[in-house]
């Protein structure tokens, strides 16, 4: 029996589209024995799939040469390797695994047994699909997995001081920070949306977020005035899922929670600037992507902008908050 991993990237949204490339993999794979290597914050989303036989923690603080040992104790006769770092190519080598494929450039092809070409052209999952010299038709047949677990009545309690049905509905969820400056709507914006849908729904506008995004997070919750519950820094991977898959709308930045938001089918709109929605939403959600072409340097595809003054996030500025809430759609027809 073959024996295989996946190196997967480090970041929430590619390690969810990297569960598309894992599906197809099995299915070319019905008999291998698949594993794949990850960080420890992400283990919770391929420790819930199915599919996958074994999941390889690799620790920051253990380096290289720990990731290396850590690989080479479980005898994998060949890996995948989704990102496109040196370091990740390196893993596998110093693992001594036989077989190594992963995107050329660079130094790194020198690391790799196989390579393929990265393609920005192409929809967001079937790059990761190269690998296997798969087109990715029919991705609708392979939809990405995030964990979706019940929350006990007392948890429900600590989140929400009392039972998830005994919140005004419907909710929205909203998830206004990200890592990536370029690709952050305004915040003030965000605002807007939520007090618009509390006037005309008189529902619950939960807030998503990590600790370190708190500061953006309640500048919001400042300007609401209805029902609000901020959750921001108090959760889990896997109640993320559970929060997000039970929202009624989900408004969020070209984040990786956009891509959970599609694993439950939530009618959700990302307002793009940087990135061409065409190419980045996925087939599998009930997604609005709102993007105006007004500058010439559009897609740049960059987290951080690279303009200055008026012309500083001119693509996300483009996209107005009338537009975003009209891009919902109604709510008797949401899901």
């Amino acid at each position: 029996m073959s024996r295989i991993v996946v190196r997967v990237p480090q970041w929430l949204g590619d390690a969810v589209v990297s569960t598309v490339f894992l599906r197809r993999l099995r299915r070319r794979h019905p008999d291998a024995f698949i594993g794949v290597a990850c960080r420890p914050a992400l283990a919770p989303v391929f420790e819930t799939f199915p599919i996958v036989n074994a999941v390889v923690k690799l620790p920051a603080e253990e380096g290289t040469f720990g990731a290396a040992r850590n690989l080479k104790s479980h005898h994998f006769d060949a890996a995948y390797i989704l990102p496109m770092s040196a370091r990740t190519a390196l893993e596998p080598w110093l693992a001594g695994i036989p077989r190594r494929i992963g995107f050329g450039g660079d130094l790194r092809a020198l690391l790799l047994t196989e390579t393929r070409r990265y393609r920005y052209d192409v929809l967001y999952p079937r790059r990761y699909l190269a690998l296997l010299d798969d087109a990715g038709d029919d991705l609708t047949s392979t939809p990405p997995h995030f964990p979706n677990p019940i929350l006990s009545e007392e948890r429900e309690r600590e989140l929400f001081g009392g039972a998830w049905d005994a919140l005004a509905h419907p909710i929205l969820g909203l998830a206004p920070a990200s890592v990536a400056p370029a690709r952050t709507w305004p915040a003030e914006r965000f605002t807007e949306v939520a007090q618009r849908f509390q006037k005309e729904t008189g529902g619950t506008v939960i807030l998503i977020g990590t600790a370190k995004e708190r500061p953006v997070v309640d500048q919001i919750a400042d300007q609401l005035d209805g029902c609000v519950v901020d959750t921001s820094g108090r959760l889990s991977l896997s109640e993320l899922g559970s929060i997000i898959s039970r929202c009624d709308r989900f408004l969020a930045n070209d984040s990786g929670l956009m891509h959970v938001a599609a694993c439950f089918g939530v009618p959700t709109v990302i307002p793009f600037g940087s990135t061409d929605p065409t190419l980045i939403l996925p087939p599998w959600g009930r997604f609005a992507g709102p993007y105006h072409q007004v500058i010439e340097c559009q897609p740049c595809r960059r987290n951080h902008c690279a303009r200055f003054g008026d012309y500083r996030f001119a693509c996300l500025k483009a996209v107005s908050a009338d537009e975003v809430s009209a891009a919902f759609p109604p709510l008797e027809k949401a899901r």
